[in-house]
């Protein structure tokens, strides 16, 4: 097994590989500021992404927006291989505006010109050939290109709404139960409550929701909240009080405990630094 290949200097760009044998399912928080794009060489995936779940198969692409909620977990199949690109707005920079989070699967003729360039892609990452730097970033973008050229294509044939599919019933309920909680998540939001919402018991919610899609359902309460108030502390100027009252979290004093574990940082430093980036930003 193999984890990071490749890192940028600026740390904009990352290239991790991974090639395992036994189960696996993602066990961290799992956020981006950047975006990310995930290639299955091989093997079968379950992919959750803010409120559904995505069967993933070996020669299909996964992108995932900034800040998207998003874990991988097994589908019953043990051994796996996938690569993992993550990026920032550099490597949007004149591409067309990106898909929204989905499974994209490539035309047939195009399917193994994906596959190469991925391949590429982690060969390069491997090396220390003169201008590295300058290659991974090329190939990348040659890459997103077409992934959100083939999204598009999807999207306007209605083909990738087979994709947003859910591969069980009791995935089809914690779709909706993830579902409920973005909608409501400024509302008090108790696992029994929402369990006697959806006519099941409370250890049922409990034990699928976590199966399905790998968070706790507290834990993704959480996630969501902090996400959407990462979006006001980025989008406006309201005070940290009013954040915490948006989004549903008591005192302001809670809200800073919980956003600084999660993010490593105080909500100010958050919005001074994303104010900071997005100035500095291309895009």
């Amino acid at each position: 097994m193999v984890s990071v290949l490749y890192r940028s200097v600026d740390g904009d760009m990352q290239v991790d590989y991974t090639k395992r044998t036994g189960y696996f399912a993602m066990k961290e928080d799992h956020a981006h500021e950047g975006c990310e794009l995930y290639y299955l060489f091989g093997g079968e995936r379950d992919y959750f992404i803010r409120d559904r779940t995505y069967r993933v198969r070996a020669g299909e692409f996964v992108y995932i927006e900034k800040g998207e909620l998003h874990r991988t977990l097994d589908t019953g199949a043990p051994e796996h291989e996938r690569v993992v690109f993550n990026f920032g707005a550099s490597a949007l920079a004149r591409l067309p505006a990106p898909p929204r989070s989905g499974v994209v699967r490539l035309p047939t003729a195009e399917r193994w010109r994906g596959e190469a360039l991925a391949r590429e892609l982690v060969a390069e990452s491997r090396g220390d050939a003169p201008g590295r730097d300058a290659m991974i970033e090329a190939l990348l973008r040659q890459l997103l290109l077409l992934v959100f050229r083939a999204a598009y294509a999807a999207d306007a044939s209605a083909d990738r709404a087979a994709d947003a599919a859910t591969p069980s019933a009791a995935h089809r309920t914690m779709a909706e139960v993830a579902a409920y909680v973005g909608e409501r998540y400024a509302e008090p939001l108790l696992l029994k409550d929402v369990a006697e919402k959806f006519y099941v018991s409370p250890y049922y919610l409990s034990r699928k929701f976590k199966a399905c899609t790998g968070f706790g359902f507290a834990e993704y309460v959480q996630l969501v909240r902090v996400r959407e108030a990462q979006r006001l502390l980025r989008e406006t100027d309201l005070k940290m009080i009013e954040i915490a009252e948006r989004i549903g979290i008591g005192p302001v004093a809670n809200f800073h405990k919980l956003f600084k574990r999660l993010n490593g940082c105080s909500p100010l430093q958050y919005r001074k630094r994303q104010r900071a980036g997005a100035a500095e930003s291309p895009l």
